[in-house]
Formats: structure tokens, sequence, C-alpha cells
């Protein structure tokens, strides 16, 4: 007699027959899958930001493009893949773009196999995995240190943050325009010659040149002058050519941009000039008593508020701290007077304070803010329209803090450009970082996570843990 299978046996063939088919509807799964995914690669972008894709700003702006674009670049695909995670992440962003437009063509050019290919275009310089962005006889060039930020140290130069959007899109944007701002850096008097704004300028389409003003006359198509913290006075004939560029009738907007700095000695020519538009910069400095309203525990790294939302209508995000360190203060001397009204840009908080020679330490701070570090004057009568723009620390320009995603410097700045630019078509594409990256945290905050992971977490553990072992002894 055949043995009766009992219900557990019954249980344990049914239960393998179905793990069988399972493997096996699996494995036809994974095999059909790969085929097509050989054939049709399909890319999912799981990143919180979606670092691998484009925003949707730069997607429409190419969308609605009907110039033709060459992107070209410097390696094949897999070798400029393999410098890194991040360029993976720039070359995935740089295919987007002939995806949403067939106007834009994408092309790779092994330099190393293709060595005359360089000397063909040596007026570029091309090197390996640099991008040219093409349009007509209008080329840029694109290489790491516009793909990526770049932080320096002793052992070299590490990627802390992708560009490439930002970089691409500017690129294209450049290429395909047929007019440019241009901007005019004042030289002469020992300014201080701030490159990091100059190639953030050229990158988002100005068209950027310095002049000597004791020798060279201000250019006619000049609609933004900026003047970086210079260490000599100006002379009258100096000023008479700023007279000449500010008040002159014109259909465009003038402005001009001063910067000042801790280090600069008395300069009664040009500070008069300034005072003459009713501002004046105080030869203090203002610092921060608010711990929380710090950076990297320094009274002289305070956060600045912005007072004008006028010139960030092209900020995404007005709320992420922006810093002004070593700031003198921008008095105002009236509101209005003869035609020029004055208004602060930027201020420092209620708890802020002068450093001046009766204080010796933070705890000898009076408190009384909001100061303000920037303020404007604006002059419009008789078909003039000008503005002078005066900030208390060219620090706001440093590398370190336009840089930086987790400050607002970079972004204030370009939406101020492009408003006073009167500009239209423009958006901000934030860096993209991959895995933990970095971020700016004020003291305030330091303290507050201080607490939370070395004592509230601790005491938290401590009391669950307390808790289940009572309830296990009472059972």
């Amino acid at each position: 007699m055949k043995k009766k299978l009992t219900v557990q046996k019954k249980t344990g063939i049914m239960s393998t027959a179905i793990t069988l088919i399972v493997v096996l509807c699996l494995i036809v799964v994974n095999v059909i899958a790969s085929a097509f995914t050989e054939k049709y690669p399909v890319k999912i972008d799981l990143t919180s930001n979606k670092a691998f894709e484009l925003s949707e700003d730069s997607i429409k702006y190419i969308s609605d493009l009907d110039k033709d674009i060459t992107i070209t670049v410097m390696n094949t695909r897999d070798s400029f893949a393999r410098g890194g995670e991040y360029y993976e992440q720039a070359i995935t962003v740089v295919e987007q773009y002939a995806k949403y437009n067939d106007n834009i063509t994408l092309e790779f050019i092994d330099l190393m196999a293709n060595p005359t290919y360089a000397s063909e275009h040596a007026d570029l310089s091309i090197s390996v995995n640099d991008i040219l962005v093409a349009c007509g006889e209008n080329t840029q060039k694109l290489t790491a240190y516009d793909l990526f930020n770049i932080q320096q140290s002793w052992y070299g130069g590490s990627i802390t943050s992708s560009n490439a959007e930002q970089a691409m899109t500017g690129a294209i944007m450049n290429v395909t325009s047929e007019e440019k701002t241009k901007v005019t850096f004042l030289t002469g008097h020992e300014e201080n010659e701030n490159i990091n704004l100059e190639d953030l300028l050229e990158k988002n389409n100005f068209e950027v040149n310095s002049i000597m003003l004791q020798a060279e006359a201000i250019p006619e198509d000049t609609e933004i002058l900026i003047a970086i913290a210079p260490l000599r006075d100006y002379t009258e004939e100096d000023i008479e050519k700023l007279d000449s560029f500010m008040m002159e009738a014109s259909e465009k907007n003038k402005t001009m941009l001063y910067f000042a700095s801790a280090e600069q000695p008395e300069l009664p020519v040009l500070e008069g000039w300034l005072e003459k538009w009713g501002l004046s910069v105080p030869r203090v400095m203002v610092a921060e008593t608010d711990q929380n309203r710090v950076i990297s525990n320094n009274a002289y790294f305070g956060i600045a508020d912005i007072d004008d939302f006028l010139v960030t209508e092209h900020m995404t995000n007005t709320d992420i701290p922006l810093t002004m360190p070593f700031a003198r203060p921008v008095e105002m001397l009236f509101t209005s007077n003869m035609g020029y009204n004055t208004g602060s840009l930027l201020a420092y908080s209620e708890s802020a304070g002068i450093i001046d020679e009766d204080v010796n330490s933070v705890e000898d701070i009076v408190q009384e803010g909001p100061i303000s570090v920037a303020a404007k004057s604006t002059y419009n009568q008789d078909g003039v329209n000008a503005m002078l723009c005066v900030f208390g620390s060219d620090m706001i320009l440093n590398e370190q803090f336009l840089n930086s995603s987790s400050l607002a410097n970079m972004e204030y700045f370009l939406s101020f450009f492009n408003t006073v630019a009167d500009r239209e078509n423009v958006f901000s594409i934030a860096p993209k970082v991959l895995g933990g990256g970095s971020f700016t945290l004020t003291q305030g905050q330091v303290l507050l996570y201080t607490v939370m992971l070395v004592i509230i977490l601790p005491i938290a553990v401590l009391a669950v843990g307390i808790t289940i072992w009572i309830k296990r002894r009472r059972s």
C-alpha cells in the first residue's frame, strides 16, 4: 500500500514548488530586463536632490532654443566617467541637453587618439576632459574648475559639489546670446582684483573688462562699474569720470558697486564723493553678539539679513543665510536729498554692535543693531537713472563663501546683477552635492545638535532601557 502523504509533507512540497517557480520567474524577468536595458538603457535618479537630472528651468530654456548647438567632450564617455562619481554625474547631466532639444548635438572626441584636434584648435588650449559649447562662431570652453567646486588644501584639490548644470546652461546662454551687459572693473588704486567675481559674471553671460581709471575713460557701453577695496585715494579727475558715467542721461540704468574693507586707510576724496550720494563707511567694525547668528564661533562672521528684496527677485530661497565677515557699517546720511534717495540692502541684527577703540572684548560690545552693512543710493531725474551700492566688506566675495552651497552669497549676487541688468530669462541653479556633503552651521545650531546628540539622545536610550528592564523584572 502506498503511504499517504501527511499534511506537513504536502505543505513542504507545495512550498518548495512555489519557491522554485518564483525563483524561475525572477531569473526570466532578470534576463529579459538585462536584454532590454542593454538595448534601451534606463537610468533612474534616486538622489534626494536629483543631481543627475536637469532642473525644470533648464529644461524649459533648452526646449525653446531654435539655434544649432554643438557640445563636444574631449574624451570618450567611459574615460570621462572614470574620473570619479562627480565626473559620472557631470557627464550624465551633459547628456540630458541633447535629449531635450534636437538642435543640440553631443560629440565625444578622444584627444589621445586624435592628437591633431588640439593643435587645430590651439587658440582654445584644449585638454582632456574639457567641454566645448559652440553656436555659430561663438565657442566657450568648460574645464573641471567650471564644472565643479574644488576645495584646495596642502594635499591638493578635492571636489565638494557639482556646478555641471549651471556651467552648461550658462555656456549655452553665452554662445546663443546676441547682447551682453558690460561690467567694468576699476584698477589703478591697488584694488582687490577679485577673479572669483569676474569668473562668476563671465559664466553668466556678462561681458567683463577692466580699466585703469587714471589713464582710461570708462567705456560708453558700460552698464555696471565695480571698485573693490582701493587702497589709494582717487583724484579729482577720477571723480569727474565717475560723475560723468553715473550722471549721464541714458536709456539704460547705470550702476556702481563699491566694496570697502577693514584694511583701507582714509580716502578723503573718494569718501567725500560717497557722502554726496548720502552714504558713509566709518572706520570701525561690526560684530554680532548673538551666537545663533555667527559662523565658526566668530563675532566678525555674522549673518546679514536682506533688507531690500527688489534685488533678490531671481533668488530661489531667501531664507538661506548670507555672511559678510569683517564688515564696516554703511551709514545713510539722509533718506532723501536733492534727488538722491538712500536705503539699506543688508544689515546685521538687533544684537549687533560696533567694535572701536573702546572695545577690548566681545563682552564690551554694546548692542545697538540693526546695523546696515550694505546700502544703496539712487538718483532718478532729468533722464538720469543711476544707483550707487556700497558694501561694508569685500569678504562677502570670498571664494569660500561664493562656492558654499549652504550660504546664499553667490545666489544673492547673481540675482543682484541679473536684476540690475533687467534680465528676464534668468534662473539660479544650486550646486549639487553627492553623498553627505558639507554644510555651514551657526554656533547656535552647533550647540543645539550637541545637546541633542550628547545629552538628550543618551538619556532617552537609557530611559527606554530602564523601562524594559523593569517590565522584565516584574514579569
